[in-house]
């Protein structure tokens, strides 16, 4: 493999089987419903709930729940985050939700870190709020044998590349609503097509990327969510035999080495100055990707230069879903810090990383050294 593959990053592979949904009733103790992507599930759960003319939610989050949010008409405000897990800090919403009457709360679990979702439970039905359990980034994180993603009064789950499910499109979500029902429609060539773009383009673009055609299906993608409204997409036919292989590679230990090479990093570069890595404080994580929030920055820019030069993939985290941070004072301190590492089935590209990270921390306490003799 050579230095410029390094750079790519690529989903997991997973076998093509079909999806199970009496497992998934089972697994989940919901009725689960489909929909085209995260932010029509999560469309179709505020739908399900007439009464929500205002809701909470995090202020380090997608910004596709904001726009979606917005859409809606919903009026919201922002909670606080907990520095080390990144993850809704309960004081902040606690505070918030009481001086504001908000009728909903969104608690989204970080990089497959669970949320306090338990204590937020219980003070949502304690204030005859809503809560909506967003397991975008942890579906397969567990506590206490519950999956993220079932708890309060709804919850969704979502594929894409980036997510602990890494496939194509599509998710799946639940509401205590059970009269809300989609009226579905159908374009299974758009699936199918969104599908072949991510097969050629990400899930083996060591293989294809030297043929340029298969460039023209991610812009055909893009044109896809751009002029034509999938929010009432039920599943193809082809999807219901290809999603339920990533489903179960997550469950029966397939994709375990991304626990493995997060251990082995956290290890690694614990208690070191630059960073503080991000690590789940309760039950059971689902991490899919490396996070570390940085003392700075500068550090976080200067971290993701350096491993770009390096042809390694690296990312800053989400901006802020606002810059009202008087009341935030965690998301104040942490916006602009936070940098990503994707998890690859890769030990090459993970070692090599991982050395990077080591010579990165090395140069910097090179550079410290000098300015201190000066």
């Amino acid at each position: 493999m050579n230095k410029k593959e390094i750079r790519i990053f690529t989903p997991p592979k997973f076998v093509q089987k079909k999806i199970d949904f009496s497992y998934l009733y089972r697994t989940t103790n919901q009725q689960i419903q489909y929909a085209s992507k995260g932010r029509f599930a999560l469309k179709h759960i505020l739908s399900s709930f007439p009464e929500i003319d205002s809701i909470l939610l995090p202020a380090y989050a997608c910004n596709i729940i904001l726009s979606t949010v917005k859409k809606l008409g919903i009026a919201y405000d922002f909670y606080d985050i907990d520095s080390s897990d990144l993850n809704a800090d309960i004081s902040s919403i606690i505070n918030i939700a009481e001086k504001t009457g908000v009728k909903a709360i969104l608690v989204a679990s970080m990089y497959g870190n669970p949320a306090d979702l338990f204590k937020i439970e219980q003070f949502c039905i304690s204030k005859n709020i809503v809560l909506i359990d967003d397991a975008a980034q942890s579906f397969g994180a567990k506590l206490d044998d519950r999956h993220v993603g079932t708890f309060g009064n709804a919850g969704f789950f979502s594929f894409s590349p980036g997510k602990p499910t890494a496939g194509h499109m599509g998710a799946f979500f639940w509401t205590t609503n059970i009269l809300y029902k989609i009226n579905y429609v159908h374009h299974n060539l758009i699936h199918k097509i969104i599908y072949l773009d991510y097969y050629f383009n990400r899930l083996n673009i060591y293989k294809y990327r030297k043929y340029h055609i298969f460039k023209l299906l991610r812009y055909i993608n893009i044109a896809f969510f751009k002029f034509i409204d999938l929010s009432n997409d039920n599943i193809a036919n082809f999807e219901k035999g290809i999603l339920g292989g990533i489903l179960e590679s997550m469950n029966n230990g397939d994709f375990d080495f991304r626990q493995s090479f997060f251990n082995k990093f956290y290890v690694r570069f614990e208690g070191n100055d630059l960073f503080q890595i991000v690590k789940a404080k309760r039950g059971i994580p689902n991490n899919h990707k490396i996070v570390i929030v940085c003392s700075d920055k500068t550090i976080a820019n200067d971290i993701i230069d350096f491993c770009l030069k390096k042809n390694i993939y690296a990312s800053n985290g989400y901006a802020l879903l606002t810059d009202k941070l008087d009341y935030l004072p965690v998301s104040r301190i942490i916006d602009g810090c936070i940098v990503e590492f994707p998890i690859e089935d890769d030990v090459v590209k993970m070692n090599y990383l991982f050395d990077v990270i080591d010579k990165f921390i090395q140069f910097n306490d090179l550079k410290i050294s000098k300015r201190s003799n000066e």
